[in-house]
């Protein structure tokens, strides 16, 4: 260890493996999963800082002296030690669970020989950028990056003393629960809208129409390449940008047969409809798609365009266009089919207050994602702030 006029007063600058002894994690044969022990794997510590027994999800059986040489115990500190790419490897999660668990081949654990880590400061230390860029250095592989005991335990970190470690602890928490409830009070009121929509809309009583009675098939195509946006249609995030669903560019090509779509038009891909690929165009104004895809526009004399929009989403909805592509060889459900789809309409002002309600519930949806997405940027500045000695804690306060 070390401690120089660059680090901050109090702490020390240590490599990993100077207090930390990594071990690989048990390979078992195909059979033995599913059974058994919980045993953590990568997904696991991708998707939490601390993990519990509960958060575990898979299990393998092994014998009682694998358990103990694979064991994990309460303040061992997981690494992934391998993935697709070199910014995914060396994520960490803290076990805090009572009970003993195994890990698996794919993940390192680390387990302190001296304490000099706290449990509650040590989730989060390992997500300062500059640790995770020198992880990211140390990788090797060409088809999949890995990091290896060696390489992880010359990784350094900067140690605060044990009072400013449980602090920064502390603070970095209140941001985890507020994201955490606030995420949870998104899943009850993505559940109250889904419910909410199953209520008021395509209600029984009404009168039946086919979709064909009020909408139009756009045709119109790119003649002159004046619009280079190309669009794709998604069944999760509605319309986006087709680089960032290929991760290419494929602007420079000829567009000129592609179909042009305007804002407040619809449209779908034949053979992805039966998975909810069918959306409206709001956040362009005009784009091009693929010839594939078939566009098409409401009458909106007679349908209200946001209460179709979300009778779309309904599950009733889907249960129909999924039977229209049933007996086609593709699965694909074609213009006409489409139009076949029957729905009921209320009368015009019902439409109009049914679409009202259901965008509100949406926003208030909207809103909440936001605020978990402005919680995790305080989170990461404060991170970056606190855990390189940046910001320092004294008295319990944050000192610039």
């Amino acid at each position: 260890m070390s401690n120089d006029a660059k680090i901050p007063s109090g702490w020390v600058k240590a490599s990993l493996g100077e207090f930390i002894e990594f071990k690989n994690g048990v390979n078992a044969d195909k059979g033995a999963y599913g059974k058994g022990i919980k045993f953590v794997n990568v997904m696991d510590i991708f998707k939490k800082n601390f993990l519990e027994k509960n958060d575990i999800a898979g299990s393998v059986q092994i014998t009682d002296k694998q358990l103990l040489e694979y064991s994990v115990i309460s303040g061992d500190i997981l690494f992934n030690r391998t993935s697709e790419t070199a910014d995914e490897i060396a994520f960490t999660a803290v076990y805090t669970g009572n009970e003993t668990v195994t890990f698996g081949g794919f993940v390192i654990r680390g387990r302190q020989r001296k304490s000099f880590l706290l449990p509650l400061f040590a989730g989060y230390c390992f997500k300062n950028s500059k640790i995770r860029k020198e992880v990211i250095r140390r990788s090797q592989g060409a088809v999949r990056a890995n990091i290896g005991q060696r390489d992880l335990s010359k990784v350094s970190i900067l140690i605060p003393t044990k009072e400013e470690q449980e602090d920064i602890g502390h603070i970095l928490s209140r941001w985890d629960i507020a994201i955490e409830r606030t995420r949870n009070l998104i899943n009850v009121k993505q559940n109250q809208f889904e419910w909410l929509k199953t209520l008021l809309v395509d209600v029984r009583g009404q009168k039946s129409v086919r979709i064909s009675d009020f909408i139009f098939e756009l045709s119109a195509r790119n003649r002159d390449n004046q619009i280079d946006r190309v669009l794709s249609v998604t069944n999760s995030n509605g319309f986006i940008l087709s680089e960032d669903q290929f991760e290419r560019r494929i602007a420079s090509a000829n567009l000129s047969n592609y179909k042009i779509i305007e804002r407040l038009q619809y449209a779908y891909n034949p053979s992805r409809i039966n998975v909810g690929s069918v959306a409206r165009l709001d956040n362009w104004e005009k784009g091009v798609l693929s010839p594939m895809y078939v566009v098409f526009k409401l009458d909106e004399t007679k349908v209200n365009t946001d209460y179709f929009l979300h009778w779309l989403s309904s599950r009733e909805t889907r249960q129909l266009i999924k039977k229209s592509a049933q007996g086609s060889v593709r699965e694909t459900v074609n213009f006409r089919d489409f139009g076949r789809i029957p729905i009921r309409l209320p009368s015009s002002e019902e439409q109009k207050h049914t679409a009202h309600t259901l965008n509100t519930a949406q926003r208030e949806i909207a809103l909440l994602e936001q605020l978990v997405r402005k919680y995790q940027t305080q989170r990461h500045g404060l991170m970056q702030k606190l855990l390189t000695g940046e910001w320092r804690i004294k008295h319990g306060k944050v000192v610039q």
